[in-house]
């Protein structure tokens, strides 16, 4: 099942005329808007209009975490701040990136696509289990849900018993949860002697950054249901960069709206294939905080192979 077939099955020629169009504007935005990234490209001797190919973009400066910090709170914006729909800040409170309107919309589509890839649908019902606090992520994907005509059960209960209770009660067959709150509801479903087959739960997701392959197998094993991972960035975007589809072979990015890149960290070379190295990404769509070239100083491995499950979109397998 694919959400948006004419962005998630495009040609490479398709994609590469997208990608190159959007990274055209991205950058003269960048340049006439942002001071910041107008001295680092003036400091290249780069004339911004000569980045017309996304091949290009090899010429343009990276962005680091330490950029964001010293343009905290409001150097990166293209924008007043009344053009602003939401602030998210990281937990450090350093850093903030801006979303517009037209940002938020963009990426509840980006989660709608993982969902749909994970055969979640309108069909399906959603509990999100609790956290202490409400992350970003989680009330951008209960938004996306019910946008989607997902029915949504948001618990403000913390114990398993109750979280049992609705599952059995709503028919739920979709849980959001980090693996830890996962891994003792199972204990307790095993203590309860409660079988797997006697629950209506069809399949689980989870962050990608809290659930690597190991823990997944084994939230797998004791669950008996694909578990499926979402990536977000917490300086890019919370939740929608990239997702698993049914077939797990990757974490699919969506890359009409980011464009990856793998380098050395050491030399910053851009790397093939096949090699780990460090996950890079440009937000060819955003509106408010535009970030060329993100180093996001985690380790990964890129694949632009076809999906058996039709999809076109670069692959992401993300290395602990």
């Amino acid at each position: 099942m694919i959400l948006n077939t004419t962005a998630e099955t495009m040609t490479a020629s398709e994609k590469e005329l997208i990608q190159s169009q959007k990274l055209q504007k991205l950058v003269e935005r960048c340049y006439k808007k942002i001071y910041f990234y107008q001295q680092r490209i003036d400091a290249l001797n780069i004339n911004y209009t000569s980045i017309t190919h996304i091949h290009d973009i090899s010429k343009l400066p990276f962005t680091t975490a330490n950029d964001l910090a010293i343009n905290y709170p409001f150097g990166l914006l293209t924008m007043p701040i009344n053009g602003v729909a939401r602030f998210e800040q990281t937990t450090d409170f350093h850093k903030v990136i801006g979303f517009t309107i037209q940002d938020l919309a963009w990426q509840k589509e980006m989660i709608a696509r993982t969902l749909f890839a994970c055969h979640i649908n309108a069909a399906s019902i959603l509990l999100e289990l609790p956290e202490p606090f409400p992350s970003s992520g989680a009330r951008s994907l209960q938004q996306t849900a019910e946008n989607l005509g997902i029915a949504v059960i948001v618990s403000h209960e913390s114990d398993d018993q109750s979280c049992l209770k609705k599952i059995l009660d709503f028919g739920v067959t979709t849980l959001f949860a980090t693996p830890n709150k996962l891994l003792a509801f199972a204990d307790f479903l095993q203590k309860q002697n409660i079988a797997k087959h006697d629950i209506p739960l069809i399949n689980i997701i989870c962050e990608a950054h809290h659930c690597p392959a190991n823990l997944r197998d084994t939230l797998m094993d004791k669950f008996q249901v694909p578990v499926y991972t979402l990536y977000g960035h917490p300086d890019i975007m919370c939740l929608g960069i990239a997702g698993e589809c049914y077939q797990q072979k990757g974490l699919h990015i969506q890359d009409d709206h980011f464009y990856p890149e793998i380098i050395n960290p050491h030399d910053g070379k851009i790397l093939d294939d096949g090699q780990p190295g460090e996950l890079v990404l440009t937000t060819l769509s955003r509106e408010a905080t535009p970030l060329l070239r993100y180093r996001t100083d985690e380790t990964a491995i890129l694949t632009h192979e076809h999906c058996p499950c039709g999809r076109t979109s670069a692959r992401l397998t993300l290395v602990p």
